[in-house]
Parts: structure tokens; C-alpha cells; sequence
């Protein structure tokens, strides 16, 4: 049977754009949880970071070299973590949404409902890391 993790919507906590420093605190979480994270040209076009999800393990975060505010970095970096909670979300088998709230609107936009998420909440960086915190208890 299919295990879904129920992801609470982000509600509070606080944010890339009052924290910019929670982007630290998202990168040494994702190491204890054994994720690669690495400087480098990342796989998509356009883009300045990607993760790319290993089946059955976690995948790797590549982080694009370019000026940036701190806070776009916190947000950039928090964006990535979604989807790392979107592939726990698909027991390291697939990327799946999380269940938060994305209009048809953003999903079109972004192309499908796992990006609309990750751009509509890549703010809400303190509930990234929280919920990426708990998964160091769990075992995988």
C-alpha cells in the first residue's frame, strides 16, 4: 500500500524574506539526512538549482554560482527542500504533491502541480526545515 506523509500546509514560521540565514539551516539538514548538495550547472535550462530524485534514495540538489540576495538564496534553496519533501512524499519512489494548496492557474503556469507548489511556498522556509527535521527520527 501507498504510505502518504500527511504535509501540513505552511501556516507560520518563519520566512526566507525575515530569515535569510534558514537557507544554511536547510542545507545542514539536508546533509544529516544524506543528501548531495553540490555547485554546479543544474540539469534544467534556465534554471538555478534542481534536485534530482534517485529511486529508492535520496537525489541531489545542484545550486547554480550567481550573485543573488540572501533571501532570493533562502528561497532558491527552500524551493529545492519541497521537492525533497515531495519525493519523501512518494516513498523515494516518485516526486508527489504534497496536498498544498496550488490554484489551476499556478499549476499551468509552472507546469505541473509539484512545481506550482514548491513556487507558491518557497518562503515558508522555517516549515521546510521543520518538516525536513523530522525526518531524521524516521528511518528510510
Amino acid at each position: 500500500p501507498k504510505r502518504t506523509i500527511a504535509y501540513p500546509p505552511p501556516t507560520g514560521g518563519p520566512l526566507c524574506s525575515q530569515k535569510p540565514e534558514l537557507a544554511e539551516s536547510l542545507l545542514r539538514q539536508g546533509q544529516r539526512l544524506g543528501l548531495l548538495v553540490r555547485e554546479g550547472k543544474p540539469e534544467m535550462a534556465g534554471k538555478d538549482a534542481t534536485y534530482r530524485a534517485e529511486h529508492g534514495r535520496l537525489g541531489t540538489i545542484t545550486l547554480k554560482q550567481r550573485p543573488m540576495s540572501a533571501e532570493v538564496r533562502c528561497m532558491l534553496i527552500s524551493h529545492e527542500f519541497i521537492h525533497v519533501l515531495q519525493h519523501f512524499n512518494g516513498d523515494l519512489k516518485g516526486v508527489e504533491p504534497l496536498g498544498w494548496s496550488a490554484s489551476a492557474q499556478e499549476i499551468k503556469r509552472f507546469g505541473d502541480i509539484q512545481e506550482a507548489e514548491a513556487y507558491r511556498y518557497q518562503n515558508f522556509a522555517g516549515h521546510v526545515l521543520q518538516l525536513l527535521q523530522q525526518h531524521s527520527q524516521k528511518s528510510f
